[in-house]
């Protein structure tokens, strides 16, 4: 159980494009040191380096145009770069897997003394201005198949000493087997131990780990160093049972601090996984036959915010819009892709974590299908009239959205005027394509919007303590339906503040849902002096998921029409 990862598996996850090699002073992007695996931002709880962790590097300049890459021992100088750390007084030179201009990857000893310290990169005979970084004892990230920390995670099923094939959609895992997840930064060596050499199998922190699948406790029977590399980790653990699905989110939890979540798929007897909001089992068979799924999904969704505006008061602001997309599945889109259920959730009774920006609150996906032409727009017909979904972008094909009406107030510029009641309202809408597309031909589909939840501890829930988990009630809504919890929390009042995002699904019937300190540890606590932006600094929101209707259209092998409605106040991430 202990097999390493191979090694063209682990340069292939590190691995990025090359920059040209001019030789002037080498440049260290801000923000630009992060771990190796969960690249997460080091504004979030998670984004220190820990001691012997694998860490890269963004910048410019720090090492040649063509990639160079260290055997063991690992050195302290590769293609001309070297990289130094000052942290308590010390200085101490990294090993390093590999160099390249815009990117280096390296070992953080583990004997550098935790806190503030400084990096600098030295190249061809140059060093670059020093960049500041908090160094801890641990620090977990999880290597994810997309190589951007997030969606199906580097995690293998153990079936044999001889047979341990990555997790994905096609290959799911079976509650009470063994899966074998990779990372970096459990800790640091045992004393006397080198950084820089093929490491033993040795456990570090062990009985510190907790790790959650789909926030069920899973028992840990192995975290420490994979054997024959340096600076990678691995966690043997068993997939507890109670979680079923192709997206069940993956996290590591060490004292408070929590690693990026990356997925994994569950189904009863392993093969192939299946959500109730993604692909059917039948049709990822397909896919592991080599075939391919188009899948069309259009989805409607309100957003009702309670808002602090300066001079105005608490006010409630009704945002209504609609998405549609056509895209064809392939195995490579399937195993590697972030989300697999057509409305953007995790798997039934689970929560994952997003990273994003002030400005981007939804994760945008580096793994994206093949899109599908179905025409100019897409063309929504309800109570309130006419309206349409439009191409995104002319390179998106296949990806059509709107702002129907911003209601409650009047926003300048915001569409819709200030409707009180906005435009999705209770009643029956009709969708077409009209004369179709190169892809996807005319259809014409029908849909009924379903009542809304009642979050019944909304007004009571105001501050959220982060280490205590937070506890979610509800009436009403789809009683076939779902519902949606969902929050985030900004790292700072500022242009370029981190957005730390999670979102959970539970059937509508079951009534609660905890939301366990796991998740909401992963997010930043909400900055002070933000009361009064217009852009909250925590957000959270409860509400419904439709179940899905389905619809048909020449060119795909099946549509799905969902709606979401969700009610979302500020509160204070504590």
């Amino acid at each position: 159980m202990m097999k390493p990862m191979s090694r063209y598996l682990l340069y292939a996850v590190l691995a990025a494009a090359a920059s040209t090699s001019l030789f002037a002073q080498p440049v260290v992007n801000d923000g630009g040191i992060l771990n190796a695996a969960s690249y997460m931002s080091s504004k979030l709880p998670g984004g220190a380096i820990a001691q012997g962790s694998i860490f890269v590097v963004f910048g410019a300049r720090m090492g040649p145009a063509a990639i160079a890459l260290a055997g063991f021992p690992l050195p302290s100088n590769l293609g001309g770069t070297s990289v130094r750390v000052s942290s308590g007084g010390q200085n101490l030179d990294c090993p390093l897997v590999y160099s390249l201009a815009g990117q280096l990857a390296a070992i953080l000893p583990s004997n550098t003394p935790v806190g503030n310290a400084t990096l600098t990169v030295s190249f061809g005979g140059q060093t670059s201005a020093p960049r500041s970084f908090r160094v801890v004892a641990s620090s977990f990230g999880t290597f994810s198949l997309n190589q951007a920390g997030s969606g199906p995670g580097v995690i293998t099923n153990f079936e044999s000493a001889t047979s341990q094939p990555v997790n994905t959609a096609l290959r799911a895992a079976r509650p009470g087997q063994t899966l074998i997840l990779y990372g970096t930064g459990l800790g640091p060596l045992p004393a006397g131990t080198p950084d820089n050499g093929a490491a033993p199998a040795v456990a570090i922190g062990q009985a510190n780990v907790e790790l959650y699948v789909g926030g069920r406790r899973a028992a840990v029977a192995y975290a420490g160093r994979a054997p024959g590399f340096a600076g990678l980790d691995q966690i043997n653990f068993v997939v507890p049972t109670g979680a079923l699905g192709c997206s069940i989110p993956v996290g590591i939890k060490i004292g408070n601090l929590v690693s990026n979540y990356t997925s994994i798929a569950i189904a009863p007897n392993g093969g192939t996984c299946e959500d109730p909001l993604g692909l059917s089992s039948s049709q990822l068979d397909r896919i592991t036959n080599g075939g391919t799924v188009k899948l069309g999904s259009i989805g409607l969704s309100r957003a009702d915010l309670e808002i602090t505006i300066p001079f105005l008061g608490t006010q409630s602001v009704k945002t209504d819009t609609g998405v549609a997309t056509f895209f064809e599945y392939s195995a490579q889109t399937i195993n590697s892709g972030a989300q697999l259920g057509v409305s953007g959730v995790s798997s039934i009774g689970t929560c994952y974590v997003f990273v994003g920006t002030s400005n981007r609150l939804t994760p945008v996906d580096p793994i994206q299908p093949r899109g599908l032409n179905a025409g100019a727009l897409i063309n929504v017909n309800g109570p309130k009239g006419a309206k349409s979904l439009k191409q995104t972008t002319p390179n998106l094909i296949g990806t059509y959205s709107e702002s129907f009406s911003t209601g409650g107030i009047a926003i300048p510029g915001a569409p819709g005027g200030g409707d009180p009641d906005g435009y999705l309202v209770a009643g029956n809408y009709t969708f077409n394509n009209g004369g179709g597309g190169p892809d996807v031909g005319a259809f014409t589909a029908n849909f009924t919007l379903p009542a809304n939840v009642n979050w019944t501890n909304r007004a009571s829930t105001s501050n959220v303590n982060r280490a205590q988990g937070l506890d979610v009630n509800w009436t009403g809504g789809d009683p076939n339906g779902y519902v949606q919890i969902y929050g985030y929390s900004l790292s700072e009042v500022s242009e370029n503040a981190v957005t730390g995002f999670f979102s959970c699904l539970e059937r509508a019937s079951v009534g609660t849902f905890n939301v366990p300190a796991a998740i909401l540890l992963a997010l930043p606590p909400s900055p002070s002096g933000g009361a009064n932006n217009l852009v909250p600094t925590g957000i959270l929101g409860v509400g419904g998921v439709s179940s899905p209707r389905t619809f048909s259209a020449p060119g795909i092998d099946t549509g799905v029409i969902v709606s979401s409605s969700v009610v979302a106040k500020s509160v204070n991430y504590q």
